[in-house]
């Protein structure tokens, strides 16, 4: 495969042909082109069956700087949710042992004995350094897993709702049903020794880190570039909450806070040494998040980034 193909031209490949299965080298080289691109949350195409797929579909958001307003602004919702479980989420609510019911409309599955199918691990990856313990978990579809993990009634009535949808998704979690994957980690990977990308990781059960999405645009960590934030869901308390992620460049940032819709103050993680010659930071924050605010060690504020709107999944990736 030309490793010189435009983003562009290798999402063509990820849509082209609607039974293709990639191929090694074009997995790899849209992996490496990708690394500094989060990957939207239906990550993976529905071809007939979940067991017949085509690839984990990236996407693209360029990050906006933040406007310097103090107040916390409501970050915009791409849809209402629903107000209550589908029929499909109540039932697995009830039947499935250990469910937990985290929102008006979704239910949290405890991992079932099999194991995913789909993280993006690539042997062409390595991490770099030592992974951070957030002390959360990562989440996925009821058909990235095995159909035999699930009682009938439950994959096929998953893979019912996702073949209904426009563009099939693989590991829908609209339906308001989350699979718990296992830890999640903070971790900066390279490509063939490439320089490391910051990403989260899931580490299963039988102890393996895998890669689940890289962090950042194309001037994300460069000198001079404004703070990128990512988000991902949290429901490790019980409740709907989010895992947010913030990077900076440079090493000047001591201390971070992230600000929910309503006001609360959550004191975050600074990574020092994460990505080398960069700011990371990371915090668990109950509800959803409005503003990240970075201070220096004396207690200045390097950047104040209020969360700026989206209007769709993948406009909504870099924050």
């Amino acid at each position: 495969m030309n490793e010189d193909l435009t983003i562009n031209e290798l999402e063509d490949h990820l849509h082209a042909g609607e039974r293709e299965v990639l191929d090694a080298a074009t997995l790899s080289a849209i992996r490496r082109r990708g690394g500094r691109r989060r990957t939207a949350r239906r990550t993976l195409i529905a071809i007939g069956t979940a067991a017949t797929v085509a690839v984990v579909g990236l996407t693209l958001t360029l990050g906006m700087p933040g406007s310097g307003d103090s107040q916390p602004d409501k970050a915009t919702q791409v849809a209402d949710p629903p107000q209550e479980l589908d029929p499909l989420a109540e039932q697995a609510l009830a039947e499935i042992p250990g469910a937990v019911q985290v929102s008006e409309w979704q239910v949290v599955l405890p991992p079932p004995d099999a194991q995913s199918d789909y993280f993006h691990d690539s042997p062409d990856s390595e991490v770099v350094g030592d992974p951070v313990a957030l002390a959360a978990k990562t989440y996925q579809g009821v058909t990235m897993f095995p159909a035999h993990a699930w009682p009938d009634w439950l994959y096929q009535g998953t893979l019912d709702f996702e073949e209904a949808q426009p563009d099939p998704p693989v590991g829908s979690m609209d339906n308001g049903i989350l699979v718990e994957a296992g830890d999640a980690f903070l971790a900066c990977v390279s490509w063939q020794n490439n320089t490391c990308v910051p990403a989260l990781m899931t580490r299963t059960a039988d102890g393996q880190l895998h890669y689940s999405w890289g962090m950042g645009t194309e001037e994300f960590l460069k000198p001079g570039s404004d703070m990128e934030v990512f988000l991902s869901g949290d429901y490790s308390t019980g409740a709907a909450g989010q895992l947010a992620f913030a990077g900076l460049p440079g090493t000047d940032v001591a201390r971070v806070e992230f600000v929910t819709t309503d006001g609360n103050v959550v004191v975050g993680r600074v990574h020092q040494g994460l990505v080398e010659g960069d700011s990371m930071m990371s915090g668990r924050v109950p509800g959803e998040l409005a503003r990240v605010i970075a201070y220096d060690a004396d207690g200045e504020v390097i950047e104040d980034h209020p969360l700026r709107d989206c209007d769709s999944p993948v406009d909504c990736e870099v924050r």
